[in-house]
């Protein structure tokens, strides 16, 4: 059904009906006045609230009138009485607001016909939803009112929401005492992202920023990940964090955070207790081998968090430079992607020769080329100019090194004067 702006003479026909309807059970009337229709806009809603709008208005006219021009606050109490419906039954809800307006109606009256004058004689939203519910719990009604004017999703939203607010449950009052401290309007999906967020999560600057359903299951599961990962994400730890976060932060903030504090590797190598090959098996490791060789490897904490590279640390026998391979996970076990020096400079032949001799022997798949020797395979690819076809894993064949440049080692002789 189409809802359509009701122009002047039908609010004033709905008006009279109103008074006959007060008349005949000698109830007071008092007709709005100009004044405050003035101020007032009506503002129209639909989906399931209009459809029983209607069904309560057919039997007792006017009252769907009469919910276009309530604020936001009254508005939402008539919805979750509407909505109460699916789960207490007409005639229940009929029988408890009966009470709360007994001697004002006509005996025989239908049970739609009772709660539609409830809703129109309970102007109160607390007075509503204590003859409907028995009792007004502390925030329910702020809550109706941050709302806004439009039902917010179905009557198992409603249900939730009375669900929440009357519970003596700890976490239950846990979740309510979250919704009144965010901040602004409440969204209907934030009522059900409350009751189905880990409890962990649950902070009212990280569940500002949660704005659908959908989104709960990924940010459960990526907070068992962390977990997972990091042998300090207590409950403790993790609040502790989410305390830090501020209005504005996005909700994968936190998880940011907790990448740079992981130290379990999804999947690790075993490197037969070679004590040359050192696995960087946390943030802190990472981190630290790249300040040493002077190249990204803290930019690559997330992917080792995640599960797509590990990285491990050549450390030979002193004087000899160590190199940092990178090993991608495959379905098949590990790939050497790259050897590297000191700021991402080429391994020599010998030694890259040793470092893959060694991680092939802890079962690390290498690139291979063709079957043949090495100065016809690097012909043919020099002739199509495929280059890189030489060099598969930064190991190459020709001519490498990894002494730093000319430059560097001016400067460092540089500074060694100074110091003298």
């Amino acid at each position: 059904m189409r809802l359509h702006m009701f122009d002047q003479s039908y609010d004033f026909a709905c008006g009279i009906a109103d008074l006959r309807q007060h008349l005949r059970m000698q109830l007071p009337f008092t007709a709005p006045s100009s004044a405050t229709r003035q101020h007032r806009t009506p503002k129209i809603f639909s989906g399931w609230a209009l459809d029983r709008a209607i069904m309560l208005d057919c039997a007792c006219s006017g009252l769907l009138a009469s919910t276009l021009y309530f604020g936001p606050t009254r508005r939402q109490a008539v919805f979750l009485v509407m909505a109460s419906i699916d789960w207490l039954g007409q005639a229940e809800i009929a029988c408890r607001l009966q009470r709360a307006i007994e001697g004002t109606v006509a005996p025989g009256q239908s049970d739609a016909a009772v709660i539609g004058r409830a809703i129109l004689l309970l102007r109160r939203p607390r007075d509503l939803v204590r003859a409907l519910f028995g009792s007004v719990p502390d925030g329910l009604v702020g809550a109706l009112q941050r709302l806004g004017h439009d039902p917010v999703g179905g009557p198992e939203t409603y249900q939730e929401l009375q669900r929440l607010f009357f519970s003596s449950a700890a976490a239950d009052r846990r979740r309510v005492k979250v919704l009144g401290q965010m901040a602004g309007s409440l969204l209907g999906a934030q009522i059900e992202i409350v009751s189905l967020l880990d409890p962990v999560l649950l902070n009212p600057t990280f569940v500002s920023n949660v704005y659908e359903t959908k989104q709960v299951a990924e940010l459960n599961a990526a907070l068992a990940y962390v977990r997972a990962r990091c042998s300090g994400a207590t409950d403790d730890a993790v609040g502790s964090s989410l305390s830090r976060l501020k209005p504005g932060d996005h909700r994968s903030t936190l998880y940011k955070w907790w990448i740079h504090r992981f130290d379990r590797l999804p999947r690790t190598l075993d490197t037969k207790g070679d004590p040359t090959l050192v696995i960087l098996g946390s943030a802190e490791a990472l981190s630290d081998a790249g300040r040493r060789y002077a190249n990204c490897l803290k930019s690559k904490v997330g992917e080792v968090y995640v599960g797509n590279y590990v990285y491990i640390e050549y450390r030979p026998a002193a004087p000899e430079p160590g190199a940092i391979a990178e090993l991608r996970v495959t379905t098949q076990g590990f790939l050497l992607e790259g050897l590297y020096a000191r700021k991402n400079c080429k391994v020599r032949p010998e030694r890259a020769a040793a470092v893959r001799r060694k991680l092939a022997a802890c079962g690390v798949a290498l690139y291979d080329h063709a079957p043949d020797e090495q100065d016809i395979v690097a012909a043919a690819a020099q002739v199509l100019n495929y280059y890189n076809f030489a060099e598969p894993d930064n190991t190459g064949w020709g001519v490498e090194f990894d002494e730093p440049p000319a430059n560097d080692l001016e400067e460092l002789e540089i500074v060694a004067s100074e110091a003298a």
